[in-house]
């Protein structure tokens, strides 16, 4: 893992567990409340000293729960694959499942839940399900026909939008679905049986409960009007209705004990061919909301599903939504709607439900204890969702009681055992599990003025790299957990991995000290990095920052707050442009319009606002400074993103007096909420006039705060402006900065796919924690200003160093390899003042193990195996290095290894 990353949570959630647990009475903690006060504001290095010190002094064993909660993981998790998802049990625990592979390659494999992790099968298919004895297992087999593979071609051989390839991948999972072959396979023998099933679309299998009948969801080819659930057996000739009904249907849930079929009516077939993309939709991956866990929506549309008894096949449909089972199968729950109030719905799975509670709060996401006597929710009390859980008793509730009180999000309970249950925290594209503790027997305190306590259960045991988590699954016993997220922070490639979580296993002293001390060795070594690379414009760099203001960084708010929605079909978009033109000018710029004509802009046409900062040295290479100032319609945008436009333009403000040796832009773009317009319409620009951009910082929501610490996370693309963003904020900043390889779904994205691997930003604490995100509820008020400001330090710090250094060489290749020495050539820098060259080599473990300095853009390197990787920057007389290395991988053949 590059050099250190940080937390995977919020830091105050991990104090805040730290100290939940109280100190033994008497017991001294020397140092430990300074090393804990130093995590708090961000200064790691002294905080794990203090940590590694505590740990290891004798009989200091007392301090390792809190300290592992701090840092990391209280619980061992074990890596079960680095490139999986849908990671599950089979039914009695014996099994781990998770799926692998994607398009045409996708697979599941079947693994012992034991210490050997012994592969049990590898399937060629999806969907797999077992019996309740987990003796036979069901899937997809996913067969090679004439069109899948063609698919598959189209889909390797696409260099389209990201909109395009998802249109592609939806129709290679369409005809998977109707080629597709359902097999079933005996766990033990491995003998596998095909199933007979006539041509059609085949989805989501389910067992009954006593594992003699198969269920799928399946509908002809061209009906979409239409879904039907079918059973199927070993023995018959073929499926047949097990729900005569008309219209459509989804996934079917059977309940454990077998006697009960759920499925939700869907509004569109779940098995409908794909078409083309809508036009004007979001192109990037979509950044619409987020689902069930945003904030204040309006109400949705009544949905409905039906109860089959499987016995009778007597079908009632029944409104409500996430319906859900009891683990032993005789109690069912879901939300009901009547009129502005939520109804919690929960009765025998063949019987009827009634009304336990009733509120006119936002509800969903029911659970039920294993046996059903505890039901679990998220509720909505004012903008956030948090979790509450009472006893069911007949028709009532008693002991309701308050779960989580907490800014963001609290969503998707889901019972362990009877006294604990799971919930994750934040918005879908960054949430983690929690485990909380209800205590034994019944729920008393129903005012709930004491909450339960927390442990977070997933982490990736670093400082500053954040890791999503995405998908949860708990063992049958309760005291395993399968989690699927991505531990490194890239949330850009389709790899995750999945893991497993064992609550009856902690970490040990030993663990945690190896962990302390490597989160050491890497924060040590990116600080000091920092310090290296600014220390010949550091004096320059705390001059102009210390011209900042909150004071106007404030005004710019008020001012762009006050046109309310800025979406392109609202009058204050165009109002806003005006604003920020007129800003830049008074800033001493000579601002451009650029104007183009998106086809639901209001008056026909929208604008970026751009700022040009022209270069003294370097002027025909450019850096972009961008944030977009429009918002959703539902509202301002306050931190969304009138908080990035803000920095942007104090940003410029500063540095209106100080020109650099590059040239950089500021652009306030236009139309990101519609499919990222404004960013699309800037690089056409700039690709039709040849402008040669060297590097990108674009910052997107930084103004949102959940606690005292001003934390913000760096989305990035390339590795080396990310460590110099966390350098501008640890050394002339108070904001502490974490770290995610991300950038779908913003205007970073229309840069990285003309101009590749040159961005980074600031965007979020941390990714997307906002329970304000794209509502109306994102107003000024919950801004915090001084973080703001302190984004806006960083962005200025980054791009002085970024615009005054050497950009990233070009053309690095080997040009000849005898199998000992290799020589090797780039393009000459094309920055002006550059007077050496440094080369840096070694194994993929060590890359930089050996260095050596050259004034020409070529090198020979004596002794160098074959696989290792050789590094090249330039330095230019102000003793700048390049922000980023240029690498290539020395080949044993003597033809020329591919640039990066």
């Amino acid at each position: 893992m590059p050099l250190i990353r940080y937390l995977l949570v919020p830091s105050w959630l991990a104090l805040g567990a730290f100290l939940a647990a109280s100190f033994t009475p008497g017991a001294p903690a020397p140092g430990l409340d300074a090393a804990n006060d130093a995590w708090q504001r961000g200064d790691y290095i002294s905080a794990l000293n203090g940590y590694i010190q505590a740990l290891s002094a004798p009989g200091r064993d007392e301090y390792l729960e809190r300290i592992a909660l701090t840092t990391g993981e209280l619980y061992r998790t074990d890596e079960i694959t680095d490139d999986g998802r849908a990671g599950r049990f089979s039914p009695d625990g014996r099994y781990i499942v998770y799926e692998t592979g994607l398009e045409t390659s996708r697979r599941t494999r079947i693994l012992k839940n034991d210490d050997s992790r012994a592969l049990v099968a590898d399937l060629p298919g999806v969907s797999a399900t077992f019996t309740s004895d987990s003796a036979k297992v069901a899937y997809l087999r996913v067969n090679d026909t004439d069109d899948v593979r063609k698919a598959g071609q189209a889909l390797d051989a696409a260099t389209l939008t990201q909109r395009d390839r998802n249109t592609l991948i939806q129709m290679l999972g369409w005809l998977i679905a109707r080629d597709s072959s359902i097999v079933v396979r005996d766990v033990t023998s491995g003998f596998e049986l095909d199933l007979p099933t006539p041509s059609m679309l085949k989805a989501s299998l389910t067992y009954s409960g006593d594992g003699r009948s198969l269920y799928f969801l399946g509908a002809r080819e061209g009906n979409d009007t239409r879904t039907d659930i079918y059973q199927i057996t070993e023995s018959s000739d073929g499926p047949v209705l097990a729900v005569d009904a008309g219209g459509l249907k989804s996934a079917p849930l059977v309940d454990p004990s077998g006697a009960t079929l759920v499925y939700v009516i869907p509004g569109v077939s779940p098995l409908r061919r794909p078409g083309p993309p809508a036009p004007g939709a979001d192109a990037g991956g979509g950044r619409a909301g987020g689902g069930r866990a945003g904030g204040a929506a309006p109400p949705r549309p009544p949905s409905t599903f039906a109860i089959v008894d499987l016995a009778s096949k007597r079908v009632s449909v029944v409104p409500g939504t996430a319906p859900t089972f009891s683990a032993d199968g005789r109690t069912l729950a879901y939300v009901a709607r009547d009129g502005a109030e939520f109804n919690l719905m929960v009765g025998p799975t063949t019987g009827l439900q009634v009304t336990v509670k009733r509120t006119t709060q936002r509800l969903d996401a029911p659970a039920l204890s294993a046996d059903g006597a505890r039901v679990a929710w998220q509720m909505m009390p004012r903008d956030d969702w948090e979790i509450f859980v009472a006893d069911v008793a007949g028709s009532a509730l008693t002991g309701e009681r308050r779960v989580t009180r907490e800014i963001q999000h609290d969503v998707l309970p889901r019972f362990l055992t009877t006294n604990r249950l799971i919930a994750m925290m934040g918005e879908p594209r960054h949430r983690r599990s929690y485990l909380y503790d209800l205590g034994p027997g019944a729920i008393s305190d129903a005012g709930g003025d004491t909450l339960p306590t927390r442990t977070r259960l997933f982490h990736n045991n670093t400082v500053r790299t954040i890791a999503p988590e995405y998908q949860w699954s708990p063992s049958p016993d309760g005291m395993q957990l399968l989690i699927g997220a991505e531990r490194d922070g890239d949330t850009v490639s389709p790899a995750r991995g999945v893991y497993l979580v064992d609550l009856k296993r902690k970490v040990t002293r030993a663990n945690v000290l190896a962990r302390l001390r490597e989160n050491l060795k890497s924060e040590t070594a990116l600080k000091a990095a920092g310090i290296r690379a600014f220390q010949p414009l550091a004096a320059q760099v705390r001059q102009v920052l210390a011209r900042e203001s909150v004071e106007r960084i404030f005004g710019y708010e008020k001012a762009l707050f006050d046109f309310d929605s800025k979406n392109i079909t609202r009058p204050g978009n165009r109002r806003a442009s005006e604003f920020l033109y007129g800003t830049y000018a008074s800033f001493g710029y000579t601002p451009e319009y650029q104007w183009f004509e998106p086809p639901n802009a209001l008056g026909g046409k929208t604008a970026n606002v751009v700022a040009t900062l022209r270069g003294t040295v370097n002027p025909e290479l450019v850096y972009v400074v961008s944030s977009h100032y429009d918002s959703v319609e539902a509202g301002p945008g306050a931190d969304d993103d009138t908080s990035g436009t803000a920095a942007l333009l104090e940003a410029a403000r500063v540095l209106a007096g100080h020109p650099l040796p590059a040239t950089v832009v500021f652009a306030s773009m236009t139309g990101e909420e519609a499919g990222l317009l404004g960013s699309r319409e800037f690089v056409r620009r700039a690709v039709a006039s040849k402008t040669h951009i060297a590097g990108v910082l674009n910052n997107d929501m930084v103004g949102w705060m959940n606690d005292e610490r001003m934390d913000n996370t760096i989305r990035y693309s390339n590795p080396g402006i990310r460590d110099i963003q966390h350098a501008a904020a640890m050394l002339f900043t108070k904001l502490i900065t974490y770290d995610a390889q991300y950038w779908k779904g913003t205007d970073a994205m229309s840069f990285y796919d003309v101009y590749g691997d040159v961005i980074g930003g600031i965007g979020s604490y941390p990714v997307l924690g906002s329970p304000y995100y794209h509502q109306a509820t994102d107003l000024l008020e919950n801004e915090n200003h001084q973080l703001i400001a302190e984004t806006s330090k960083t962005t200025v710090a980054t791009i002085m160093l970024l615009a005054s250094s050497p950009s990233r060489l070009t053309h690095l290749k080997v040009d000849s390899y005898t199998g000992a020495a290799a020589s090797l050539s780039w393009a000459p820098s094309p920055e002006k003042g550059v007077t050496s060259y440094i080369v840096a080599y070694g194994p993929r473990s060590s890359p930089m193990a050996h260095r050596l300095t050259v004034t020409q853009p070529h090198a020979v390197l004596p002794q160098v195996a074959p696989g290792e990787i050789v590094s090249v920057k330039a330095v230019n007389a102000a003793g700048l290095e390049g922000w980023d290395w240029a690498k290539v991988s020395v080949a044993e053949s003597k033809r020329p290894a591919p640039t990066q």
